[in-house]
C-alpha cells in the first residue's frame, strides 16, 4: 500500500455542503473530488510556472503521524 498524507480542511458549513453536492453530481465520493481538484490545480500550477522540480520537493517535510 502505498504512503498516504492525511490532513485536515476546516470549510464552512455551505462550502462544505456545496462540495457534497457537487462531488455527488460528479458521481465521486468527497475525497476522490478534492483530489482531482489537487491535482488539477498542480497540473495548472506547472503549466504556468513549469515542472516542480523533485529537489524542491525534497525541500517539504511531511508532517509526522
Amino acid at each position: 500500500m502505498k504512503n498516504k498524507v492525511s490532513f485536515e480542511v476546516r470549510l464552512d458549513p455551505d462550502v462544505y455542503k456545496k462540495l457534497m453536492f457537487v462531488a455527488n453530481s460528479e458521481g465521486k465520493n468527497l475525497n476522490n473530488h478534492i483530489l482531482h481538484l489537487v491535482r488539477t490545480n498542480i497540473a495548472y500550477h506547472e503549466r504556468v510556472h513549469g515542472r516542480i522540480k523533485p529537489a524542491d520537493l525534497e525541500k517539504i517535510e511531511l508532517p509526522e503521524e
